[in-house]
């Protein structure tokens, strides 16, 4: 996966650097199918805010999350997007189970149609 990371205002360090890559990193595991990842930390007045951007096969989804400290930023911005990640891939497996319930329904109701045939011959 693709992870750009860029800063506004202030010049980055590359311990900030790796952080943010590890965190987004870690969202990448739980979703094989995510390409690209953008990481925007800005800083205004006292304020360290933190943007993530992810892509990726019918995926986009963005959070942002402002506190006092970057880290606690990114950490907090990372957390918010994996609560929409899995809420998406929950979204997906719920769907899927549904379809698998409702066609074993109908093999069940098929089945005991051609029992009931079965039995009045």
């Amino acid at each position: 996966m693709e992870v750009i990371v860029s800063a506004r205002h202030f010049e980055l360090g590359d311990e900030l650097r790796t952080y943010a890559e590890a965190k987004v990193t870690e969202l990448a595991q739980e979703h094989p199918k995510l390409t690209t990842a953008r990481v925007v930390l800005e800083v205004q007045r006292n304020w360290h805010m933190a943007e993530i951007h992810l892509n990726g096969k019918h995926l986009d989804l963005i959070a942002s999350a402002k506190t006092d400290d970057m880290y606690a930023s990114i950490d907090a911005t990372a957390e918010k997007l994996g609560r929409q990640l899995r809420k998406h891939l929950d979204k997906i497996q719920e769907h899927r189970d549904k379809e698998s319930i409702r066609t074993a329904e109908a093999e069940e109701t098929v089945g005991d149609e051609q029992s009931e045939v079965a039995e009045k011959a």
